[in-house]
């Protein structure tokens, strides 16, 4: 029994003593493509997280440089609250226990 070869079929040598490969073309071309569009889209996939980590790498730059501006201002204003306590606590003596310090001074 010898086949016949046509032109939509490959066939491989022998492998095993029993054994051949035959593989379609139209498989064959199919494959390729299959494998073709699985590159391509793994290289999409590839890109798109670079250009995810390289956004959050800005991102995080601008949050710590806008944390820096905050972190300044609230201690801009914390000093000044304490100036402020200062001098109320200064001009407006609360504490009634150094009330009698205040006249014995004098």
């Amino acid at each position: 029994m010898s086949e016949i070869k046509t032109a939509r079929s490959v066939t491989g040598g022998i492998v095993d003593d029993n054994a051949f490969i035959s593989l379609n073309v139209r498989y064959l071309a199919r494959l390729c493509v299959f494998v073709g569009l699985l590159g391509w889209s793994g290289y999409e996939l590839l890109d798109r997280l670079e250009t995810v980590e390289r956004k959050l790498d800005e991102q995080n730059e601008q949050i710590g440089e806008l944390l820096d501006k905050q972190i300044l201002a609230e201690q801009a204003k914390r000093k000044k609250l304490e100036e402020q306590i200062m001098f109320y606590e200064k001009e407006f003596n609360i504490n009634p226990l150094s009330w009698g310090k205040k006249k014995r001074r004098k």
